[in-house]
């Protein structure tokens, strides 16, 4: 029995999303605007996401719960800050095509705070993930976020070690 993979371009994806090319705006400037929420979240500014982001901005993820308005993304963030306050982003590739910016991204910081119903660690973990940003209108509208985390639990002491 032979299995078929399909590989889907990003303007493939985007179609299926029903993310039509942005008149308003060109792939460098999507890719900036990626690079300025990513120095916002480096410098702990939630005010300059006022300007990056839609008021109706959505965060979609199996890893963490979905946030369906800007206000809810940014208490999100705050939260990350008082549980990681050294956490640093950092944008290693990213690719844009009509509407769409695909970012692969790492993490790191040390667990100084409570993170939900997590308390303190003092442990530091290395995270690798991936967001896809929708830009409308010149802001970032909604991002689709996935990362290992299990294997970020694991590093921050709370989840076993597989085989323990």
């Amino acid at each position: 029995m032979r299995t078929r993979v399909m590989l889907l371009s990003i303007p493939a994806l985007g179609l299926m999303l029903g993310c039509a090319p942005s008149a308003d705006s060109t792939l460098e400037e999507n890719k900036a605007l990626v690079r300025q929420y990513v120095d916002a979240y480096n410098s702990h500014d939630l005010g300059r996401l006022d300007d990056l982001m839609s008021p109706n901005f959505a965060r979609r993820s199996q890893a963490a719960p979905e946030l369906n308005s800007l206000e809810e993304f940014k208490a999100d963030v705050g939260n990350g800050w008082e549980a990681f306050p050294d956490g640093h982003m950092e944008a290693h590739m990213m690719v844009a095509e009509g509407n769409l910016v695909a970012a692969y991204l790492t993490f790191a910081g040390t667990q100084e705070g409570a993170w939900g119903e997590l308390p303190a660690t003092g442990q530091r973990a290395d995270l690798k993930f991936f967001y896809l940003f929708r830009v409308e209108g010149g802001k970032l509208a909604e991002m689709w976020a996935e990362w290992d985390n299990v294997s970020f639990l694991q590093q921050l002491g709370h989840f076993p070690e597989s085989g323990t």
